[in-house]
Formats: C-alpha cells, structure tokens, sequence
C-alpha cells in the first residue's frame, strides 16, 4: 500500500470484539504518568511491543504516545513505512495489547514533526511571503519584463505589482500587466517597482520516520488542511484494521518562515474590513506612522487563519471520528489561549530545568538557557488557563525534554519540575520520553536525542514506580476537582502585536518568552500577582466575548469555575470589541479592574484612524460604572479593597495551586525554594481543622487550626522539596494527628559500611569494600568503580537506648545518595529513597535495641558510558541527527568526569513525635 493510504483507520472504528474501557478504567490510567514512545523507523515487533507494554504498566505508566520518528543506521530491512499495512497492523497490535494490560494509547497525526508528507503538494505547502523591490530611478514611463521575476523559483505566485514613488503615492499595475512586460505612463518622479508574491519555504516534516518524509502544509490554508485531513480519510475505511487510540496530538507549532497564504488578500479582506491592496504601501514601509497598526491587522489575520482552516477543522474531524485531540499551541503565531481552549486536552511543555533553589537538586550547567530559556509556571498558565474557563478535565505537558545531559538525570531531579507543572495547573504528565529498543539491544539501547531517558534501559527503571505512584495520587485530586481562581487576567495581543517591531511572523514560544511576555507590562503583571499569593487564570479577547455575569456578578463560561473580577494589565492597544465587551460585562455588575490608566487607542488600522472620538466616548461611558477601577491606587490595594483571596504561604516561599471539590477548597502546596522549612502558615478558607496529605509517603493526618475570622493558621513543616495537600475540614476528622520531626534529636551513625556491587557491571570490581566513612564510590581509589553503573548494597548496624515504643518513629535521613536508596531494617524493606528531601519514615515497630541496615543505591548511567566512548562502542548508530548532547553538539562522553556515586556524608535517624 502506498503513501496515500490514510492513518484514518486508526481513529474511526473499534473492533467488534474490542471491549470499551469503563470510565473508572479511564479515569483510572489517566490519573497515572504517560509517556512518549518513539517508534525509530517504525522498525517494532509483536513479542517486543507485548514485552514494553507489560512493562509500562507493571510500572505504573497509564499509557503511551506513539511517535514514528527515523530509523536506525544499517537496520533498514527492519523499518515499516508509515502508513503501510504492516505499520497499521503493529499500531493495531498495540492497541490491543495496550489494552489488555490497562494501557491507553494516543498517536500523532504524522511522524515527527509539524504536519506533513509526500502527499503535501507544493500548491498546499507552507508559503512565505516574497517581496521583490526595483528602484527605477526618475521615470515618466515604467517599462520592465516580466521574466525578471522569480526566474528560479520551483513555485511562485504573484499577488500584487505596484509601483510608489518618493512621496508614498503608489500605483496598482494589475491592469497594465500583460504576460511579457509591464508598461504604463507615470507621472514624472523616482519611482520603485514591488512584487509581492507567494513563494514555498520548502520546510519539510523534520525526524520523519520512513515513509512520512515530505513538506510540511500549509496551516493558513483551509484548502490544504482539509486536504491533509481528507487523506487519512480515504481508504483506511476499507483497511481489516479497524482501530483507534484515545486522542490524536499535535506537537508544538514550528512551522518557519511560514507567514503567507495564496489567498490571503481575499482572507484579509473578510476578516479586516479592507482590501490589504489600498495600503501595501504602508505594510511594506516599516518607517510609515501608520505601519505598526496595518502590521497588526496582518498579524491578527494570521492568528484567524490558524484557528479557523487549521484548529477548528482539526478538532473538527477528531470530534467526527471520536477521538479527542492534544495539541501544543504554544509556537503559534496567533492567540495561543485560543488554539488551547479547541483541544480536548490543551499541552504545554517543560523544555530544559528550572532554576531551583532546593538544596540538593542539581541543574545541569551545560544547559544553555540563553539559547532554549526555562521552564515558567507563568508559560505552562497559558494551556491551563482555557481548560479552567472551559472546564476540561485533564491539561497535560510535555515533561522534562532536555533537564539534563543524557544518562545524568536523576529522579530527584524530575520531581520538583513536576510539582512546578502541577501547581501552574497541569494534572497530566507525558514524560518525554521512552524509545521503542528490541529487548535483545544491549545497553544503552536506542535513544531518540532530546529526551530524558524513560525507557527500559533507564538507571532508574526499578525506582521509576516510586515516581510514577507519587504523581496517580496527586493528579488523581487534581483531575477530579475545578479551580478555585478569583481572577481573570486578559493577555493583549492586540498590544503586542502592534508594539512589537521585530518578524511579521511572530511566534509565541517557549523558549525565548522574555520577548513577547517576559518584557511586557502583561508580564510583569502576571508575575507580582504569582508572587503575591493571587489565583488566576488568562484569558483572550475571544474568551472574553463569551463571558457571562451571574446573579452574584461573579464572571464565568462554559466550565464550572466563577471569578471575581478581571484585571486588565497596563497597555496602550486595545481591540474595539474587546473594550465594548469589557463595558457590556461591567454594565452587567461585573468588577473590572484597569492595572494602568484606559488604553490609548483602538488597535488596528481601521480602528486607529477612527480612534480619537469613539475610544474617548467609551472612555467616559466605563468610568462611570461603580465596579471598574482604573489603576490611581495601584493594582494590589484594588484587590485588597474588592476583598480578592490572596495566600500568604506564598510569601514565605511555597507554591500552591487551590482547587475545589464540591464546592470545599483544597491545596495542593510545594516548597520549591530554600526559603520555607517549618513555619505558621495561613489559608484563606474558614475551616476548624486541617487534614495533610503526604502524596508521596501516602499518609494522612489533621492539626487543629489556630486563627479567626475565617483564616486558618497552622504550624506546618514542608522542607525544600517536599509537597503536601491541605484539606480544610469543620469537623474533626476521622484521622490521627500529623506528627512532626525533631531535628535536634538525632542519632547519627557512625559503624563501618561494608558495600558489594550486586548488578550493573560488576566484573572488574572486588568482591567487597570496607568504608569508615560515606563518601562517593569513584573516590575509594579503585579505577573500575569510576565506571560502574548499577547497584550497590551498604550494610552496617546502629544502637538505640532501649527498644522504641510501637508508637514513635523515626526519620532516615541522608545528606546525600546519587541517586537512590532502597532502604532494609532488620530485614523489612522500609521502601526507597529518590527524592529531596532525603528522607523516610521508620515505624517503631520495626527497630530494636540493636539494629541492622541495608541500603541498596543506584547510581547514574553517566560512567558506564564515559567507559564506552573512551573504547569507541559502537552504540551511537541513529539515522538524522544522530546523537547529540544538551548543546546539540554529536555526543561524546569519553572526557567527561566520573559522576559522584553512592552515599555522600552523614546517614542518620531524627525523632518524629
């Protein structure tokens, strides 16, 4: 079957013998992590599928994302094209197996990345624009050829000709076109010859997998959307495979350079008003006063094209076809908060580590945050913002591309990137990611180059569970419960898109933010309200178009949260319709808050040019209203006087995101800083007691709330790293009472260790070592333990007065382990080790007068390969872009430094009461 067969089949139909999952099924496996799995050349087979897919689920993984990306060097005979029968027959198989072991499984409409493929032909291409200038001098007569033009181009569409003068007096030269030449007379001047035209960027899909390669389509055109969409229609329907997966995903919009369509003019003028034509002077001039606002226009026709021919009709065919939809706006060259709010499930994506400052969480120093930025719990708001005011369950995130050079991320390491997405309202996590590795391949298998190594060649993969639970008991709260925001903070496109000078193209991204959110007033704003403790969510001009008043005046949409107010930041532009719109909600009772003064003027050129009357009017007409507020005050004290929920916790240096579950507030708080450790905290519900849930050890407990006046104030202990849910209750709590740790009273130990190296490769070392003291394993003067990568089992004693009473218990702490410890006592397995803090909690029933303890630790994969390249494995062997490193440069571990490994300092118990 060739490549004009169509993915469809994998969407439209479920076997006759394939049963349904229930809700609780789905809700259940949704709860848990999913992965991306990258399929390398589509090169998989039945009996290793079956073999990973067990795996993912015995793990606690609740499904995958199948992405067809390149293959393997000299394993061609292996590859399944993209599309083939054979290909749908594997992703068939995958499906029924995934199936079998509770797995879900989402899939991308294509391979790699954006859409496209042999069958985008070059009329439904991505298109630029092309603007050709020829200075003609002092001329009365304009005479030129036409086979000046574009001699070279494989496709070229010329739109408009015109010719314009020293004075901006400009001449349309359509009619004095013939297929030879232009000729006509003008009036005496220095005259310039324009071409605008339509030309590819010949942008192809980028890590195509075999059979997908090809040029990527045009997103501005409904024509070749459709076209796209309309061939994995067209004869999957007669395929003997009748599948489909949960949700089809599309990945973030890197389509460049992209910034036209063949008929754009024609688009322009429905959507503006205006025919573009009458002003291409003026587009074209980046000097004219009146540039900027026709630039706008431009801008905002793009963002239109981009929702209507592709969002829209996307979602679209997957609603027809039942199956829901991930995509990642972000990238856009539009409103991204519009292109969410169609998603089924809205993406974002944690691209490189966060700065944090929790002692004990390593970032690595080779990422290049110049060039790729950091993670932003005020970016990641973007995705989570639509799905609160639409009221979507899940929001999911592309997780932990790039936190570290490859096989030096640790667990402890992922977590609080985690907790960062949760808090910013993500309740979905998709590691990114594991790749498709025959079982036969030895370490380290395949890899695709940008992840975090999730697979089943992980140094991690035994601990991996620990992680996977911890995030199902937390997203299993926060995907069954709404937000509890008060604000709703409006993102000014119109404003950027008028003020900023750079691209006509200009895309919102991840990466480098700081240019179209992080040196704004929008921005700023965003951020003193985060800071400050306040809840809110953004929204667009579109949304607020929607906005409905209750007989509260509480705002709200289609989903079930309410706010109470919104909060327009300081800006110059503003669209005529938003700004009517903002009046209507305030005629209605609704509290608007102006963080500046009212804008300046009506974006767009139409707008502008007839600004100074009707933006004065609407000026007078707002002020009037009693529950507008223009900013004389400043915006916080107006939040404080409208009685706005802010939590203090946030000033001491914990992060929280509040939720609600019928109709009861709750917390889920993470401290991501070294500025918080135990402390009185407040929460701004009314509760008499509150209930701590530890999502990581699984345990519960209540303390009774000090405070009045419907502020709840307890003693809480949360160091760096450690996160909690915060329940308030009425009533006493059918729980026993949280207990607290004592640092002072400690009992540190002090006996030899006696380690053996029980897995990994283990044939160079000695049978066992005897240390006096924990220091890293490549420091005991042994040169084989520089290069070792597994596990290691320390075993020592350690006394306490006396035989502890069933009820007390103890803390284990560490100072540090690279990277983690499963930890015995007396012969019962205490559990593991692998985050910050170092910490797990020992019953008393467990210990003794005298003691024994093993703790089994897991090192990085990092020197096993540093040994590899020293000697030139050959495991680096990927078609495309190979192997490369976090600065994208080919990989080479060869001169890289032993990792530290093993238990570092002080091991030692703390009294908990």
């Amino acid at each position: 079957m060739n490549y004009i067969h169509s993915l469809f089949i994998l969407f439209l139909f479920i076997c006759q013998g394939c049963q349904v999952a229930t809700d609780s099924e789905k809700s259940d496996n949704m709860c848990k992590p999913w992965v991306y799995w990258w399929w390398m050349g589509s090169a998989v087979d039945k009996e290793d599928l079956k073999i990973q897919l067990n795996e993912f689920a015995e793990s606690g993984v609740g499904g995958v994302h199948i992405v067809p990306i390149y293959g393997v060097q000299e394993n061609d005979r292996n590859d399944i094209p993209f599309l083939s029968e054979k290909w749908m027959e594997m992703v068939d198989y995958t499906i029924r197996e995934a199936k079998k072991v509770g797995l879900g499984v989402d899939i991308t409409l294509g391979t790699g990345w954006p859409y496209g493929g042999s069958f985008v032909e070059k009329e439904n291409a991505a298109k630029k624009l092309q603007v050709e200038t020829y200075d003609l001098g002092n001329t009365s007569k304009i005479v030129f050829g036409m086979d000046s033009i574009n001699r070279n181009q494989e496709f070229y569409k010329l739109q408009k000709i015109f010719a314009v003068n020293q004075e901006g007096e400009s001449i349309d030269l359509e009619r004095f076109k013939s297929k030879e030449k232009i000729e006509c007379e003008v009036p005496s001047g220095s005259w310039k010859l324009v071409f605008l035209g339509t030309g590819l960027t010949k942008q192809k899909v980028k890590r195509a997998a075999p059979g997908g390669e090809g040029l990527v389509m045009d997103y501005f055109d409904n024509k070749s959307v459709k076209n796209y969409l309309n061939h994995f229609d067209s004869v999957f329907t007669n395929s003997q495979f009748e599948i489909r997966p949960r949700a089809i995903y599309h990945d973030s919009y890197e389509v460049y350079r992209a910034d036209w369509t063949t008929n754009f003019f024609g688009e322009f003028e429905a959507l503006r008003g205006y025919d573009l034509s009458d002003v291409l002077p003026v587009f074209l001039d980046e000097e004219h006063p009146e540039h900027q606002f026709v630039k706008c226009d431009v801008r905002e026709t793009l963002s239109d094209l981009l929702l209507t021919s592709f969002t829209r009709s996307w979602s679209s065919w997957a609603r027809k076809h039942n199956v829901e939809t991930r995509n990642q706006a972000h990238g856009s060259p539009g409103n991204i908060l519009d292109y969410y709010a169609e998603a089924t499930i809205p993406e974002t994506e944690s691209f490189g580590s966060s700065q944090f400052s929790i002692p004990g969480v390593r970032v690595d120093e080779d990422y290049e945050e110049e060039r790729f930025g950091r993670p932003s719990p005020l970016m990641m708001k973007f995705a989570s913002s639509p799905a609160h005011l639409y009221g979507k369950k899940q929001v999911s995130s592309e997780t932990a591309t790039w936190l570290g050079n490859h096989f030096k991320v640790a667990l402890s390491q992922i977590k609080p990137q985690i907790d960062e997405l949760l808090v910013s309202g993500i309740n979905h996590i998709f590691y990114h990611g594991a790749t498709y590795s025959p079982v036969a391949e030895e370490f380290p298998g395949w890899l695709f180059y940008a992840s975090t190594n999730f697979g089943r060649n992980a140094h991690f993969k035994e601990e991996l569970p620990r992680l996977n639970e911890y995030i199902y008991n937390c997203q299993s709260l926060l995907q069954n419960s709404i937000p509890d925001n008060d604000i709703l903070l409006y993102f000014p496109i119109h404003d950027l898109w008028t003020k900023d000078e750079g691209e006509l193209l200009l895309q919102l991204d991840v990466h480098k933010w700081s240019k179209w959110f992080g040196e704004t007033a929008f921005g700023d704003l965003s951020k003193l309200l985060w800071e400050q403790g306040y809840s809110y969510d953004y929204i667009s001009d579109r949304q607020i178009a929607q906005l409905r008043v209750n007989d509260e005046n509480k705002l709200f949409l289609n989903g079930s949260s309410t706010y109470s107010v919104v909060v327009v930041p300081e800006l110059d532009f503003i669209s005529k319709e938003t700004f009517a719109e903002l009046e209507k909600l305030a005629q209605q009772g609704a509290t608007v808050v102006f963080a500046g003064d009212l804008p300046k003027h009506f974006a767009g050129y139409t707008a502008y040019l007839q600004n100074s009357p009707g933006l004065s009017t609407a000026k007078q007409r707002l002020a009037q209203f009693p529950d507008v507020y223009v900013g004389n005050e400043g915006v916080l004290t107006v939040l404080d006087k409208l009685k706005v929920r802010n939590e203090k916790m946030k000033l001491q240096g914990l992060d929280f995101i509040r939720k609600k579950k019928n109709g009861t507030p709750f917390y889920f708080v993470t401290n991501l800083s070294d500025r918080f450790y135990e402390d009185s905290v407040s929460i701004s519900s009314a509760c008499n007691f509150l209930e701590i849930y530890d999502p990581l050890a699984n345990k519960r407990g209540f303390v009774d709330v000090k405070g009045t006046k419907g502020t709840g104030k307890i003693f809480l202990q949360l160091p760096p790293g450690k996160s909690c849910f915060l329940f308030p209750h009425q009533t006493k709590p059918d729980l026993d009472a949280w207990k607290f740790a004592h640092p002072s009273d400690t009992i540190v130990f002090s006996e030899k260790w006696n380690v053996t190296f029980i897995s990994g490769n283990t044939e160079k070392l000695a049978e066992g070592y005897t240390i006096d003291s924990l220091f890293s394993w490549t420091e005991w003067g042994d040169s084989a333990l520089c290069y070792f990568s597994g596990k290691a089992k320390y075993t020592s004693t350690f006394s306490l007065k006396g035989k502890p009473s069933p009820e007390s218990a103890y803390l284990l702490c560490l100072d540090d382990v690279r990277e983690s410890a499963e930890v015995w006592i007396n012969g019962i397995n205490m559990g593991t080790i692998w985050s910050v803090p170092l910490q797990l909690e020992i019953p008393g029933t467990v210990l003794k007068a005298e003691n024994q303890i093993e703790i089994i630790v897991q090192n990085l994969s990092a020197n096993k390969i540093i040994a590899m390249d020293k000697v030139g494995a050959p495991w680096k062997k990927f078609k495309e872009i190979n192997f490369v490193d976090i600065k994208y440069k080919p990989f080479d571990a060869s001169g890289w430094e032993p990792s530290l490994s093993g238990i570092i300092g002080k091991a030692y118990l703390t009294k908990i009461n």
